[in-house]
């Protein structure tokens, strides 16, 4: 016997290979950026940043001699040094100024 409706027949069958491709090219699609978002993560530095270091007096700071290098920081009338050898091993110190967070990396 003869199907009445043979065209919806075969446009029922279309669309389901339509609506299969359409759900294997989306299933690839998520593999895909999943993998992406998966990425191992770079590796970190082996810096530990400084935050809120603490500060001496400069009679105080004995280790510090005239060849050292320093970063200084002067805002109003205080006045920082940020030795090298120390932002070297450290790589960013987070400090507070007069006027507002700083950041210090040498």
């Amino acid at each position: 016997m003869r199907s009445q409706f043979p065209k919806q027949k075969g446009l029922l069958m279309t669309n389901r290979k339509n609506l299969f491709l359409l759900a294997i090219a989306s299933t690839t699609l998520a593999s895909s950026v999943g993998a992406a978002a998966q990425k191992p993560a770079e590796p970190r530095l082996p810096y530990t940043a400084v935050h809120a270091p603490q500060f001496n007096s400069a009679s105080e700071a004995t280790f510090l001699h005239d060849p050292d290098r320093v970063i200084g920081v002067m805002a109003g009338t205080v006045a920082k040094a940020y030795p090298a050898a120390i932002l070297s091993q450290h790589g960013l110190v987070e400090d507070q100024s007069p006027s507002g967070p700083i950041a210090v990396t040498w």
